[in-house]
């Protein structure tokens, strides 16, 4: 139900944003974070902009790597979960948003390439973070600290967000978007049994 939720919610925002790229609200909300000091909470977007672009397949590797090493049987479930980057590609192609402009937003601090919507930085940090504590986190962490983990999973997740938003390069909905996806996806995916199972067992 979940997973449909989600599906429903990009479908929307993927039509609203294809037919309407500029939307006053976004533009809004975009000006209203840029416009916050974040301090020492900006201190880790460098890496979130490395993680998220160039280092994309180092960081995926890892991950695919340390569950190897401390769940052996959640293999599909990591390779399955984390390819769900794909719907990145599919929704970049679907939408053509346009990035934001220098006359739309506060500051534009990054140029890279493609189109706006969704964001492939939220979409795959976030995943690989999901899937360190549902393949390693779930089988060696008691129930409150999962619960810990999930809880810093979703704050860095959030801060990823807002710093794609805050260098200029998103609008608030193209993140927004992300955020749906990873969690539609994943919870697609660990809602096969044949999938989860095995990656959940503890012994």
């Amino acid at each position: 139900m979940i997973a449909a939720a989600c599906a429903a919610a990009v479908a929307g925002l993927t039509v609203l944003v294809r037919t309407t790229p500029y939307i006053a609200l976004d533009d809004a909300v975009a000006k209203a974070i840029q416009s916050l000091d974040l301090g020492p909470l900006a201190a880790p977007f460098p890496f979130f902009r490395w993680a998220g672009g160039p280092g994309g397949p180092y960081m995926a590797a890892a991950t695919i790597a340390l569950v190897l090493l401390f769940n052996r049987r959640a293999w599909l479930l990591a390779i399955l979960a984390i390819a769900g980057g794909v719907w990145y590609e599919a929704l970049l192609v679907l939408a053509q948003r346009p990035r934001p402009t220098a006359d739309q937003v506060l500051r534009i601090t990054e140029h890279p390439g493609a189109t706006s919507y969704p964001s492939g930085h939220v979409i795959f940090l976030t995943i690989n973070l999901a899937v360190l504590v549902l393949c390693i986190g779930h089988r060696y962490l008691p129930t409150k600290g999962q619960v810990i983990a999930w809880a810093i999973t979703g704050a860095i997740a959030l801060l990823v967000a807002i710093s794609r938003v805050y260098a200029g390069t998103h609008w608030p909905l193209d993140v927004i978007a992300s955020l749906l996806v990873v969690v539609g996806w994943l919870c697609l995916v660990v809602s096969i049994r044949a999938i989860s199972d095995p990656a959940f067992r503890k012994n």
